[in-house]
């Protein structure tokens, strides 16, 4: 039987990713979550490009961060006034270029401690071809504990 409450929760995460201006801007799109996971795609558009249809270094560690996060949102209510979230490091690594096709990015929660949260993130393309790896630490915690 569907877990209602994490079904609504994965729906706030597809809300914050089509209302927030910088990832709306980006082209992101929340795919698909469940506990400890999270898929998002990076529409292709030419303004996220650089010469020859690459797309730029700086949106893929966006959509990096961003899955990390929503996989470390998969832990938590996200939209909650109980929680507060944060990045606190990402680390990229540029497999093979982006050129002009979507990304897509799963985010894995490596380990979630009372506070922090370790995201494993992979970006592919729809062949599933590894493009780019990187790591998120994210930081949820509950308002007003101290």
């Amino acid at each position: 039987m569907p877990d209602s409450k994490a079904d609504t929760n994965y729906e706030r995460m597809a809300k914050v990713i089509a209302i927030t201006p910088y990832m709306k801007h980006l082209g992101m799109e929340f795919i698909e979550g469940r506990e400890g996971y999270a898929k998002l795609r990076l529409r292709f558009q030419k303004e996220n490009t650089t010469a020859g249809d690459a797309l730029h270094g700086g949106a893929i560690a966006s959509l990096i961060d961003t899955t990390g996060a929503m996989a470390a949102w998969t832990t938590a209510e996200i939209l909650s006034p109980r929680y507060f979230g944060s990045t606190v490091g990402v680390n990229v690594n540029y497999l093979s270029g982006v050129i002009g096709e979507d990304a897509f990015a799963e985010g894995q929660v490596l380990k979630r401690g009372k506070e922090i949260i370790y995201c494993d993130v992979r970006v592919t393309n729809a062949n599933g071809k590894l493009l780019a790896q990187g790591t998120v630490v994210y930081r949820i915690i509950e308002r007003g504990a101290k």
